[in-house]
């Protein structure tokens, strides 16, 4: 069967040992959420949960009811099952005003500045293959899959920008990054933006702003 939808109110009281997933069309997650849940668009579920989600730790959704059987479909096969517990619906914990936190996205010429003069951190999460290809010059490269493992090394006082090839997966990585307690920008449009912006990236080619057949299978990706 499928999980109970609670009541919003019940959000304070499993919050702290839970895993709170959201999940929202990131452009909506953006926008407003509640504070230290996670975000995964359902329809990026399949290739990240297995990733991004601790298995040790109950786990409540933030869904509707008209997705929450897929949801629980996909969950289940990659062996998310036992510690779902319960759901949440994403309209009721809007409405009660529990969705009280957002991130603003930025298009890569506001950010390009700041950038340059290293006013911000910027992480790259995107896979090896990608990153070897081409990549921003100031950013470090922190995998996604890989990324709640190294949060600790992330810390520091700078805001935070988050980058990928599209901007869905740092859509992800800046709620797990915000999640713990991290100020943070996502790049809209991710590289592929920044290259098409005109703007510095290295390269093993001769031209670095040519998007190199890896990473265009790369971006096929992100669908």
């Amino acid at each position: 069967g499928l999980p109970e939808f609670l009541v919003p109110d019940e959000i304070e009281a499993v919050r702290d040992q839970a895993t709170l997933l959201d999940l929202s069309p990131s452009a909506e997650y953006s926008q407003a959420h509640v504070p230290g849940a996670m975000n995964i668009p359902l329809s990026m579920l399949a290739g990240w949960a297995g990733w991004l989600v601790d298995y040790s730790k109950p786990l409540y959704l933030i869904t509707e009811a008209d997705t929450l059987a897929e949801a629980v479909r996909v969950l289940q096969k990659i062996g998310i099952d036992d510690q779902l517990l319960g759901a949440f619906s994403r309209s009721e914990v809007v409405t009660q005003g529990l969705a009280t936190e957002d991130y603003p996205v930025e298009s890569p010429s506001d950010l390009a500045p700041r950038i340059e003069a290293n006013e911000v951190k910027l992480i790259d999460v995107r896979a090896d293959s990608e990153w070897n290809a081409s990549h921003i010059p100031q950013a470090e490269h922190h995998f996604l899959g890989r990324l709640p493992e190294h949060l600790t090394e992330i810390k520091c006082s700078q805001p935070i920008v988050v980058q990928c090839q599209s901007s869905a997966r740092s859509a992800i990585a800046a709620s797990l990054l915000q999640a713990a307690g991290l100020d943070v920008i996502n790049l809209a449009g991710g590289f592929l933006a920044w290259q098409a912006a005109g703007l510095p990236s290295t390269s093993t080619a001769q031209d670095p702003v040519t998007c190199s057949p890896g990473s265009i299978k790369a971006c096929s990706l992100e669908k």
